[in-house]
Order: structure tokens, then C-alpha cells, then sequence
């Protein structure tokens, strides 16, 4: 059997992404896993609208919304007093659109998020392997030696070392790939104390309602949280650490939680998991070493404030799938991959920024003795929170014109706008396939290929003509007609007709019927040109394809 081309070290959600999209463009893959089980825990919790878009066109949103829940209130109570302080909303609801059907973010343990995507790769034939460590590897010119130690469930070792094309690292804020390439770490811890963070079963709620955040404090340092999803047995719970170097016991959790909320008649199960966390912000001096990268954790850390965490992790590798797919393939040159680096830390860098506000807010609250000074601002998402805006404006491969390739804020939700390289594409539901299939854009998008939508005047047959000779399954040309349209229209080899039957593609793009617009959307559903015709079109090309 042979080698396959990427080795992907760590089984986290970023590098299940990254394995899914690589399989899906017909690149083989190995990913490894440290661990000889695979994590419980809640952990990151936070789905954002951007992402759920961005699993749609992965193939595995239904799964993904079945299991989570939408974003839950939050209410404060004084010690002994079943009756909040207040009650805060999260984020208010933002009613979906045609162009934005999933507009709010759902909540999902961690552990189910990832089996899910587990469970999505291992339909393409690929599946984790567990108890596998990356010792240690040496870089080539073409290739990449890894020194790999299995582990059995029997506790017996085996060295092996294997040779790769590729190799990305998505193996946590303590990378041991990050450390040996030498790449600096940057950053601070953003609180003074430590925290502690798990999961126990509530038995006896005592009053508590399900699907919400809890909250008491009794002081500076002395609070503690309790989170439900509403779907499972499991509460997330948040407290100080009690005592240094020390995990604390379920025993120590009620004690603590019984002391400071004063609720006795709260009843616990068993405690599943816990962890000792203390919020840091650091971003990897660079996403890249020649044949290696880094992603998710091991690239940047942060305030869990916000649920942007586990949401760029993913958007890393939705970034550098498509690229590594295409130089693999031999359809893009080297230099595409230097994009991933430019494209993705000036996103990380403001999301840094955002957090860590986020977290002074936070912790300002918690401590605040005035009830009546508490506007809630800390528990205020949506905007940019939601990742809508995330943009690569100023990307070296992305082709526009004007202020669509100046470099500007890296999230920057301005709804309404019409459509802009650099920017996400819209969706749009109403779309009717020439044998009368409805669809949307997301299901016509796929991340092994680029979407070629041609609108108004433009000629879908010059749009073939120009892809010249790269390979044809890496497009998929798309002429998006007015819903005044007949039904029947010329049929163009190479190119998808759809009717746009309630206008809501030409309405959420803003682009009018009878002008000549081609957009180009890339394999992670960011708009890489706005182009008025084929030659447009071939200047795309010239950025990204060899």
C-alpha cells in the first residue's frame, strides 16, 4: 500500500476538517492521534453561523444542528436566592435569510462535535489513528521523514518511520511540531489566576432551568459557573483552582459550588472530566516551514470569550485544504501555500484582540459589587462575533477592484453590502436546475473546486474557454439566470444552468439583471474575484493555478 501524501498530527477538530477536505479532493491522507482514546469533555462549545455555512458545504450541517442547540441565557444570582439578579441574553435572535440561512450559533460538546466529523471522514474510507505519536521529523526538499511511536491498548510500543509529501501539525498549544521548527509563540496570559473547567451530571436541579448559564459570585475570585446545553446529562461547570498543581475532585467541585451559591438542594452525579485552564493569547510567528504547517491550537491561542477558538481552528484548515489539495495535485504552484499564512494571522491577530476584551468584560462583571452599573456587556455576541465578516482583504491572490483588495479590518460584518472579493459568498435558496431540481448556492459550492457564477450578460461559453487546459473537475461553471427567465434556454457544454426563480441571488449579490458580473467563489466559499468577463476571469486564474 502506498505512503500517503500529508500526515496530519492530531485528531482535534481542525485536523479532522483538514483530513475531510483533503479526502474529498482526492488527496490520501494519514491522521494520528497521541491519545489512546478519543477526548471527552465539553471544551469549546460554540458553533458559529460562519462555520455552520462552511460544514454545509462539507456535507455533515445536518448532523451538526441535530446535536447542538441554540445559544442559551444567562442569569446571576445573589447566594441562597432562587430568584436571578438578572437575566442576560447572549445574543438576540437573527432571523435566517435566503442568503444567510444559518444566522445565529448553536451550542455542541466538544466530544459529540468531534465524532461527528470522525464519523463524516470515516465515509471517505479514513479513520483516526489512535495511540500514534509524532516523535520527531526531518524536513527534504521534497518530502518529510516522520518518526512515528504506535501505542496498543496493551501498553506495547512500535517505532516506525514513514516519508510524507506534507505534514500539518493541529496538535495543540503545546505543539511539540511548532516547538521543534523553532517557531516563536508571542503572547501573554490574560488573567492573573488559574481556572478549572469540566463536566458533572446534574441529578436535582433544585429549580435550575435546563438550557441556560448559571451564575453566582460571592466576591473577587470566588464564583462559579453552571452551563446546560439542554440535550445532555452533562453540565459545564467553571470555578477558580482552589489549590496549585492539584486537579480538583468532584468532592472539592460541590463543596466549592455549595459555598459559594448557597444551593444546597443542587444534586451532582458523576464528574466525567476536568481540566485546569488558564486564558492565554499567543499566535504563532508563522503558519509555515517549507513542507510543514501549523493550525488550530498549535497556531494561536486565546480567551475562550467569544467561542471564536474552536471556530478559527477550523477555518484554518477550510483555508489551507483547498491549497494543499491543489499544489498536491499539481494544479497550483508552491507559492499558493504561502497564502495560507498571509491570509489567515491578520484574522487570528483581531480575533486575539476581540477575546481578550471580551475576557476583561468578563472578568469586570463577575467581580462588580454594583448590580446596577451590570449592562451585561460581557455577555453581548453577534455582529462580528459570528464570523460573517471574516475577510482576506489584500490577499495577494484575491482579484478585485478598488477598495475590495485594500487591506481592512480582517472581521468586518457589513450586511447588506453587495458582494465583494475577499469577503464570504452568500448563499441563496430558489434556485431551480434545468431538469427542475431545486437547490442552493452552498450545494452547488464544494471545496474541491472552485464555483463560477456568471450573471447579466456575461458568456458562461468564453468562462469555459478561459479555464484553457486545467483540469475540469476543479470548476464548476454556474450561468445564474433572472427568475423572469423561461424555462428553456440554450444548453452550454461545461456549464450548470440555473433559474433564479425568487430572485434571491441576484438580490443578495446586488447585481443587476442586465450588466455583465462574474463572481468567483473559492472551494472555502470566500469570493476570490468580481470580474465584469472571461479575461477577469483568466487573471484570477494566473493567482492561483500554475
Amino acid at each position: 500500500m502506498s505512503t500517503p501524501s500529508v500526515l496530519i498530527s492530531g485528531a482535534g477538530p481542525s485536523g479532522l476538517v483538514l483530513a475531510i477536505i483533503l479526502v474529498q479532493s482526492g488527496i490520501s491522507v494519514r491522521i494520528i492521534e497521541k491519545q489512546t482514546h478519543h477526548p471527552i469533555g465539553s471544551r469549546g462549545t460554540g458553533v458559529q453561523p460562519r462555520t455552520l455555512e462552511l460544514y454545509d458545504i462539507l456535507g455533515c450541517l445536518a448532523a451538526i444542528e441535530k446535536a447542538g442547540t441554540f445559544s442559551s441565557p444567562v442569569a446571576k444570582y445573589k447566594p441562597g436566592v432562587k430568584e436571578p439578579i438578572y437575566t442576560a441574553t447572549m445574543s438576540e435572535w437573527v432571523e435566517p435569510s435566503p442568503c444567510v440561512p444559518r444566522s445565529n450559533p448553536i451550542l455542541l460538546p466538544q466530544y459529540v462535535h468531534e465524532q461527528i466529523l470522525r464519523d463524516r471522514l470515516a465515509a471517505f474510507g479514513c479513520t483516526v489513528e489512535l495511540g500514534s505519536e509524532l516523535r520527531s521529523f526531518e524536513q527534504h526538499l521534497d518530502h518529510v521523514v516522520a518518526h512515528i511511536t504506535t501505542t496498543n491498548a496493551t501498553g506495547q510500543s512500535k517505532d516506525e518511520t514513514a516519508t510524507f509529501k506534507w505534514l500539518v501539525s493541529t496538535d495543540g498549544a503545546r505543539s511539540s511540531v511548532r516547538k521543534q521548527l523553532g517557531i516563536g509563540f508571542p503572547g501573554k496570559v490574560l488573567t492573573e489566576g488559574w481556572v478549572v473547567i469540566g463536566d458533572i451530571v446534574v441529578e436535582d436541579l433544585d429549580g435550575l432551568e435546563l438550557g441556560m448559564w448559571h451564575q453566582w459570585s460571592a466576591g473577587p475570585n470566588k464564583f462559579v459557573y453552571l452551563r446546560s446545553n439542554g440535550k445532555y446529562r452533562e453540565w459545564m461547570f467553571t470555578c477558580p483552582r482552589l489549590q496549585e498543581d492539584t486537579t480538583m475532585t468532584r468532592e472539592e467541585f460541590i463543596e466549592y459550588f455549595y459555598s459559594v451559591s448557597e444551593r444546597r438542594g443542587v444534586k451532582f452525579g458523576e464528574m466525567s472530566w476536568v481540566s485546569n485552564y488558564r486564558p492565554s493569547g499567543r499566535i504563532a510567528d508563522s503558519l509555515r516551514s517549507r513542507r510543514v504547517f501549523i493550525a488550530g491550537d498549535a497556531a494561536h491561542v486565546h480567551s475562550p470569550t467569544g467561542g471564536q477558538g474552536l471556530n478559527s481552528s477550523v477555518q484554518d484548515s477550510f483555508n489551507l485544504g483547498w491549497k494543499l489539495a491543489l499544489v498536491e495535485t499539481g494544479a497550483a504552484s508552491d507559492s499558493l501555500l504561502d497564502s495560507y499564512n498571509d491570509e489567515r494571522r491578520p484574522v487570528i491577530t483581531q480575533m486575539l484582540a476581540m477575546t481578550s476584551d471580551l475576557l476583561r468584560k468578563t472578568v469586570e462583571q463577575i467581580e462588580s459589587k454594583d448590580d446596577s452599573k451590570l449592562k451585561n456587556e460581557a455577555w453581548k455576541r453577534g455582529g462580528e462575533f459570528w464570523m460573517l465578516g471574516v475577510n482576506y482583504a489584500g490577499s495577494r491572490i484575491i482579484l478585485g477592484d478598488g477598495d475590495v483588495t485594500a487591506p481592512t479590518a480582517a472581521y468586518s460584518y457589513k450586511p447588506g453590502e453587495h458582494v465583494r472579493a475577499a469577503y464570504r459568498a452568500p448563499d441563496a435558496s430558489g434556485l431551480v436546475l434545468a431538469d427542475g431540481t431545486e437547490t442552493t448556492f452552498f450545494h452547488l459550492f464544494s471545496m474541491a473546486r472552485h464555483t463560477i457564477l456568471v450573471f447579466g450578460t456575461a458568456d458562461a461559453a468564453s468562462v469555459v474557454e478561459s479555464l484553457g487546459k486545467l483540469p475540469k473537475q476543479l470548476f464548476k461553471v454556474v450561468r445564474v439566470l433572472p427568475k423572469d427567465t423561461g424555462a428553456a434556454q440554450q444548453t452550454i457544454d461545461g456549464v450548470t444552468v440555473i433559474r433564479d426563480t425568487k430572485g434571491y441571488a441576484h438580490d443578495g449579490y446586488i447585481i443587476p439583471t442586465d450588466q455583465s458580473t462574474i463572481v468567483v467563489v473559492r472551494p472555502d466559499a470566500v469570493v476570490g474575484a468580481v470580474v465584469a468577463d472571461a479575461s477577469g476571469v483568466e487573471n484570477y486564474l494566473k493567482k492561483v493555478f500554475i
